[in-house]
């Protein structure tokens, strides 16, 4: 595990929860620190406690509501406080609106014409950029607080990604694998996902796209810095413009990122090492919850579905068939794959 120079690289892992990550944050948190304990300088918990703004598709009186929101919001900083006791976590940053540095960072990076925190959907923007500009290192691991990563033992996806970024001038981020690694067992080719919508286009070590996710990524704020603020241009065209017909402004981080950078020849290297995968739940029912340390024990066990394969986002009801079958089925995993 070493970086360019034979030496680890400067990298921080940043992890984001808010008050909807409550009831699996204390799996998911501790199952991606683990995964870079050894790689990260810092292991930093961001927990952002700023409410969105009121939009056509988001209240915060009905989305936030107290004093239920508050109460969360203690619970993760409690929950933050036990990993830093368990040293797994070695900072705790907390997101206030009131908060002048905060206000700096939204400047820095949407630009002084975007002082909102959160997108048109109640999605934080700021939460991401804070967990960047807070971090002291020029490489920087963030996650949304709900992934699942498989990682083999001895492997750093992030590790693995920063001698290849700093060979691909514009590749300004780098992801693992979106999905279980997939040609072997189903008829698609190799390719990012088997649904990928975006173009992906191979380079050296896996696949460049100018579509930005922030789910998962690793940044090089040296390479990220050249771009700033991400709304100025056409993309502050398109957020005044629908600021003004109140239609989704405004845009979401996602957005700025892969328009202002893509325009300008940036992209995303999605790493095809089957070394590291990632899984993305979008459907979290009443229950969800209570099946998260199963599927995470699997995932880390590189044991998955076979309707799973090629698919990023979690199918749950597969997983729970699958977690209710596996103990009578012998052939349900994915083969082990050879250290690359």
């Amino acid at each position: 595990m070493t970086g360019p120079s034979g030496g680890l690289p400067p990298l921080t892992l940043q992890i984001n929860v808010a008050a909807v990550d409550v009831p699996y944050a204390k799996y998911n948190v501790p199952h991606l620190a683990r995964a870079h304990r050894a790689a990260a300088r810092e292991i930093i918990l961001t927990i952002d406690r700023c409410k969105p703004q009121k939009t056509k598709q988001t209240d915060p009186a009905v989305r936030c509501k107290e004093p239920e929101f508050s109460r969360q919001l203690d619970e993760l900083e409690a929950l933050g406080a036990s990993l830093v006791a368990d040293r797994l976590v070695d900072r705790i940053l907390v997101l206030r609106s009131d908060d002048p540095w905060l206000a700096g960072v939204t400047r820095k990076y949407s630009g002084s014409w975007l002082p909102e925190t959160h997108d048109y959907g109640g999605r934080p923007i700021t939460g991401y950029w804070a967990g960047i500009e807070a971090a002291k290192t020029r490489y920087v691991i963030h996650y949304d607080g709900d992934m699942f990563l498989h990682q083999e033992p001895g492997f750093d996806w992030a590790v693995h990604a920063i001698p290849l970024m700093n060979r691909q001038e514009k590749a300004i981020t780098a992801t693992p694998r979106l999905t279980a690694p997939y040609a072997s067992r189903i008829p698609y080719g190799d390719y990012g996902s088997a649904h990928e919508v975006m173009a992906m286009l191979p380079v050296e070590g896996g696949w460049k796209q100018h579509f930005f996710s922030t789910r998962a990524f690793v940044v090089d704020r040296d390479k990220l810095d050249r771009h700033l603020p991400l709304a100025r241009g056409r993309m502050l065209v398109e957020q005044l413009a629908v600021k003004m017909l109140r239609r989704g402004f405004p845009r979401s981080a996602e957005k700025m990122m892969w328009f202002t950078t893509g325009r300008e020849g940036g992209y995303r290297l999605i790493l095809s090492s089957e070394n590291a995968w990632l899984l993305h739940p979008i459907w979290k029912p009443d229950d969800y919850a209570a099946w998260v340390p199963a599927i995470i024990e699997c995932v880390e066990q590189n044991r998955v579905p076979h309707d799973q394969l090629g698919k990023t986002e979690l199918q749950l009801k597969v997983w729970q068939q699958f977690l209710s079958t596996m103990a009578h089925t012998t052939d349900v995993g994915l083969p082990p794959r050879p250290s690359q």
